[in-house]
């Protein structure tokens, strides 16, 4: 991250605990969705420090405001989308724009240049509820949701196959398995 865009992350806005509170609050976020943020964000950070451990510049104030508040209005239609917009008439650009994309992002960045939204969406993805699962059992619990189509289990396993790879190259950059990572006994 060059210095401009440094300084201009420093004199805006972060979402933190206190912000997302007070969003959660106003827009009834329910209790099951506000857990899931926590851990999605959780999940991210460990992701995005592990990674600045091994050379990378990720912003981790970004991605752990952003991952606490992605599903603010989960229960609303196009949640990604109100939720952007929202944030955006906040004053949280940044985060604006990985929530917007936080549900259809694909595919994944080559590991040489991941960036925030890769973060986001892989934590968000390994994510089920208000616990890390894994990639494996968060999948199966996609397609066997009431409603799947055909269609919608395609995707979802040619997005599975495409994120495992990605995981994979991500856990030889960092040294360290997902799972060890985002255990809860390692941190």
């Amino acid at each position: 991250m060059d210095e401009e865009v440094k300084q201009a992350r420093q004199d805006s806005k972060v979402i933190g605990k206190t912000q997302q509170q007070e969003l959660f609050k106003e827009f009834k976020t329910p209790e099951h969705v506000q857990q899931h943020c926590n851990e999605v964000a959780r999940v991210a950070v460990l992701i995005g420090k592990k990674l600045n451990e091994h050379g990378y510049h990720l912003d981790i104030d970004e991605i752990r405001g952003a991952a606490l508040v992605h599903d603010l209005v989960r229960v609303q239609p196009d949640h990604d989308l109100r939720g952007a917009e929202i944030l955006e008439k906040k004053g949280y650009p940044e985060e604006a724009g990985l929530v917007r994309h936080h549900m259809k992002y694909y595919p994944f960045n080559d590991v040489a240049n991941v960036d925030e939204q890769d973060i986001l969406c892989l934590a968000d993805r390994v994510v089920k509820e208000n616990h890390y699962v894994g990639l494996d059992e968060r999948m199966d619990y996609l397609i066997h949701k009431p409603g799947i189509t055909p269609e919608k289990v395609e995707k979802i396993l040619k997005s599975k196959e495409h994120t495992g790879q990605f995981i994979e190259s991500l856990e030889k950059i960092m040294g360290i398995t997902l799972d060890q990572l985002c255990s809860e006994d390692n941190n």
